[in-house]
């Protein structure tokens, strides 16, 4: 086990006396786990356990491109005061560098009380579109849900090519199985810190909330969790093994190697984070969006007979999630969170809109019907709403419709709220939400404020996490469930309420497979 991520007892107490006055925080009791002790923080009243070691490291030796494995026991109480690594990728900024790929199958936990038994449990699953991840993320602080009652923990799994790329060798879909290791090891150790392994709910965002869509459907996550949360998910975001192959060798290609275990993982972290130059000339091939159908995401999902034995939502449709209960919904202007800030949405042209036409395979009548629902007045809005809808918005509700079918239970919800952020054009877009539900609105972070602007109001987040922290509780959110009849739906703003269908001129327009 890599100690460097633990601050052992005289490292702690030199953290703790650094934190902000603000944040009044004290060393922890001793919690004992299989493994061994850990001793965490209490800050303003909330038990913290940072980076509480679950698998060993990822990126090193005969652990990389590999099953996860368990960390080995220790002796001792180690220190979990500070965050843990994050997975290889890479960072932020005009020419981003390869940032993470140390010791990072680790959790964050807040919890009430240690002692305190059978509390729900809320796990969190980041999103970042598959090619980042980071459960150490601000906006993630679950200080709010352990003062209502819930033990919240954020996990990291592997991304980018070591998580998702088809390579011979090696074992399929293995940031889906950093998943379900974590929920594995909630199973065998939330108790400890007060938290009800019969209780867990599974909420996730974006890629997060896609793969959730893969677990509710995967027989090897049966028995993980109890109920699922999914925001904006992607949800028909997986490849066939056929399409993971292809794109597995056209990226092995760009990087000039073969396909095999050996030859990727001798690869620098530089040469196999250099992908968004392969993307950005792969996207403009009519070709490969065709191939592709429209979701030129690059990292996915793909069926491998095991973890993924079919398209999850039609494994939901079956009955594969029946035993679950669900809670599904978007923003209502997605994509403008991909066209707003970068002022793409006043740069895009007619051929992109036409290019998405040609590349999804929709009838060329489909933009016609969006300008005349108002919803394209320039090709970059009409273009941001035909994105919005076709990646989140109508693959979410397709889920509820899967589920519903099958007799499972499910309730949907739709976040309208729009955000002043990007000179006042963000809108209701992608990620908006997060702050809300997590009650972060107020964080000291530019993550934030980018996102949720300068007056986010408190009531929508009181609104909005007291659902979350409801559905986790008592197994409904507090509004009627969903069926394909009237289909109603909690509309999230400022005034929120239930609404009918509000879809439906968008699910009658834009039919999915």
């Amino acid at each position: 086990m890599n100690r460097r991520q633990f601050l052992y007892t005289g490292a702690a107490t030199a953290l703790i006396t650094a934190l902000p006055f603000r944040a009044r925080a004290t060393e922890g009791p001793v919690v004992h786990t299989p493994k061994g002790d850990l001793r965490g923080l209490v800050v303003d009243g909330v038990h913290v356990f940072k980076g509480v070691p679950c698998g060993m490291p990822p990126y090193e030796g005969k652990y990389r491109l590999a099953l996860p494995e368990p960390v080995a026991p220790w002796k001792g109480v180690v220190e979990a005061a500070a965050f843990g690594d994050i997975p290889l990728q890479l960072g932020r900024g005009a020419t981003p560098k390869p940032v993470g790929g140390g010791d990072c199958l680790r959790l964050n936990i807040w919890t009430p009380a240690p002692g305190k038994n059978n509390c729900p449990v809320m796990v969190y699953i980041p999103g970042g579109g598959s090619t980042t991840c980071d459960n150490n993320d601000v906006r993630f602080d679950g200080t709010a849900f352990a003062r209502d009652g819930v033990v919240l923990v954020t996990i990291n799994y592997r991304v980018n090519v070591d998580g998702f790329l088809k390579i011979q060798g090696v074992p399929a879909n293995l940031a889906l199985r950093d998943m379900m290791f974590a929920l594995r090891w909630v199973q065998d150790n939330i108790a400890a810190f007060g938290g009800n392994p019969d209780n867990v709910t599974v909420f996730g965002q974006s890629a997060g909330a896609t793969h959730i869509t893969s677990l509710l459907s995967s027989p090897m996550a049966k028995g993980l969790f109890r109920r699922a949360i999914l925001q904006s998910p992607a949800a028909l975001a997986q490849y066939d093994a056929d399409l993971a192959s292809k794109v597995a060798e056209s990226l092995l290609a760009f990087y000039g190697v073969k396909n095999s275990r050996e030859a990727v993982a001798a690869l620098s972290a530089e040469k196999l984070l250099s992908f968004p130059a392969f993307l950005a000339e792969q996207n403009k091939k009519p070709e490969w969006c065709r191939m592709l159908g429209g979701n030129i995401a690059l990292f996915k999902p793909y069926y491998d007979g095991e973890v993924l034995q079919k398209r999850p939502v039609d494994a939901i449709a079956e009955g594969a999630a029946r035993g679950v209960d669900i809670m599904v919904g978007s923003a209502e202007e997605e994509w403008r969170w991909y066209t707003v800030p970068s002022g793409a949405i006043d740069k895009i042209g007619e051929g992109a809109v036409k290019g998405f036409v040609d590349s999804t395979g929709f009838p060329a009548g489909i933009v016609e019907s969006y300008r005349k629902a108002g919803r394209g007045e320039t090709a970059g809005e009409l273009f941001t709403a035909l994105q919005s809808d076709f990646i989140f918005r109508l693959p979410a509700n397709k889920v509820l419709e899967s589920q519903t079918s099958a007799g499972g239970k499910a309730w949907a919800y739709s976040f309208a709220w729009k955000s002043d952020a990007a000179n006042g054009r963000l809108g209701a877009a992608h990620s908006v939400d997060l702050p809300f539900v997590f009650k972060t609105l107020h964080k000291d972070s530019d993550r934030v404020k980018n996102t949720v602007g300068a007056n986010p109001p408190d009531s929508l987040a009181e609104a909005m996490h007291g659902a979350w922290v409801r559905f986790a509780t008592e197994g409904t959110p507090g509004w009627t469930p969903f069926d394909t009849g009237k289909r109603m739906t909690m509309r999230f703003n400022t005034e929120s309420g239930e609404v009918s269908d509000p879809w439906k001129t968008e699910r009658e327009t834009m039919i999915l497979k």
